[in-house]
């Protein structure tokens, strides 16, 4: 993701997708279905745990679509990092850097990655405030 945002510094947002994921209908535009703020506002789940079923730490109900960075999903184990959307900035690299960091990484979380981003989001304010759960 960082490389891509070096490739490419006059995009706004990544999407970062995995190999293994399908996109059903590629008619419909990203911009429009997700990315616009009133739309965004319209898909973000508010008020609900950030990993289900029981995470005390909720998705706040305050924010707003313009002030998202990170867009995801949640399936029904958590966070689904298959697939999430990034917006450019300093944001999405201290995201980055702090999801992948070492210290992290040497927790030896069961689920990797996975349950490192579920630590960061229910832990650290500034993620959950820049994060938007959408349904998947």
């Amino acid at each position: 993701m960082r490389h891509a945002m070096t490739l490419y510094p006059h995009s706004t947002f990544f999407f970062y997708l995995s190999q293994n994921a399908l996109i059903m209908n590629p008619s419909l535009s990203l911009e429009r279905h997700v990315l616009g703020p009133a739309r965004l506002e319209s898909l973000m789940i508010v008020d609900k745990p950030v990993v289900p079923p029981d995470s005390v730490i909720k998705t706040f109900s305050h924010l707003k679509g313009d002030r998202i960075d990170l867009i995801i999903t949640q399936d029904g184990e958590g966070l689904s990092q298959e697939s999430f959307i990034l917006r450019r900035g300093d944001w999405a690299k201290y995201f980055l850097d702090g999801w992948f960091d070492p210290l992290y990484r040497s927790y030896n979380f069961q689920k990797a990655e996975g349950h490192a981003l579920e630590h960061l989001v229910q832990w650290h304010g500034t993620v959950l405030a820049k994060l938007a759960l959408i349904p998947q």
